[in-house]
């Protein structure tokens, strides 16, 4: 009896094995719309600017559109948390040290596709203190 249980759940999982295909479970459903802030992201990461990708995913609602700018902030604001840039802005001692400063958050900045928004800037002053203009 314990034979014939063993012989029944080996075949049952070589059964399985070859008859679904790899990463089933993974798959999204067929007529689910992609992850708008993944093709925001695709996209800008592909050299498109804000704008540009505006332009594309033009048949959003405007309310997506600030949901997921919403997010992109909070996604550079985090970044620039987690590289501990207010620790990197209180131990700069010169021009250079900001130039340098101003650079990693610009490079943030286009990696999230943000180079049009005027909320960001203001929101990095506020947090981090440090003055944005020229982005």
């Amino acid at each position: 009896m314990k034979f014939k249980t063993k012989v029944v759940i080996v075949v049952l999982l070589l059964a399985l094995m070859i008859g679904a295909p790899p990463g089933l479970g993974q798959q999204a459903p067929a007529e689910k719309q992609e992850n708008l802030y993944s093709v925001w992201m695709k996209l800008s990461m592909m050299g498109h600017n804000q704008s540009e990708i505006e332009s594309i995913l033009s048949d959003i609602t405007k309310k997506q559109l600030l949901r997921l700018k919403n997010r992109l902030r909070r996604d550079v604001m985090d970044t620039l948390s987690y590289i501990n840039l207010r620790n990197e802005i209180d131990l700069s001692r010169t021009e250079r040290d900001l130039v340098l400063i101003r650079d990693k958050i610009r490079t943030e900045i286009r990696f999230a596709g943000l180079e049009n928004d005027r909320l960001l800037p203001l929101m990095i002053r506020h947090k981090f203190g440090i003055s944005l203009h020229n982005i």
